[in-house]
């Protein structure tokens, strides 16, 4: 598998000056945490353990309900941490990455300068 580089910044900023940095975005820590919840994160763990071969045999090995399932699969999916594909008529998760790196800059340097709200420049 491989490591998932992830950084926080907002979308117009540029990272061009980034050859080395996250490969994908987040717009805030906020967005980041509620995507990789307990929840979602055991969910990761089952798709990585057992490999299930549609999006119902996962809902069965979490018990949670397919609609709310199938919504969070696509939101991890936009982050390219998972693939969902369709096979016939089945939808199936595939795990991208066993890990993610998230690039975390407190003082604005080595990162694209964002924004902060009341900032005047």
């Amino acid at each position: 598998m491989t490591v998932l580089n992830v950084g926080i910044g907002d979308a117009g900023d540029s990272r061009e000056d980034m050859p080395d940095g996250p490969t994908v975005w987040f717009p805030s820590t906020e967005s980041f945490a509620r995507l990789l919840t307990a929840d979602n994160r055991a969910m990761l763990l089952l798709i990585a353990e057992h490999a299930p071969e549609s999006l119902d045999e996962l809902v069965e090995l979490t018990g949670r309900a397919k609609p709310n399932l199938s919504r969070t699969l696509h939101s991890l999916a936009r982050y390219g941490i998972v693939k969902v594909q369709r096979h016939g008529r089945k939808l199936v998760p595939t795990l991208l990455c066993d890990r993610i790196v998230l690039t975390l800059s407190l003082t604005g340097q080595g990162l694209p300068r964002t924004t902060v709200k009341g900032d005047r420049a």
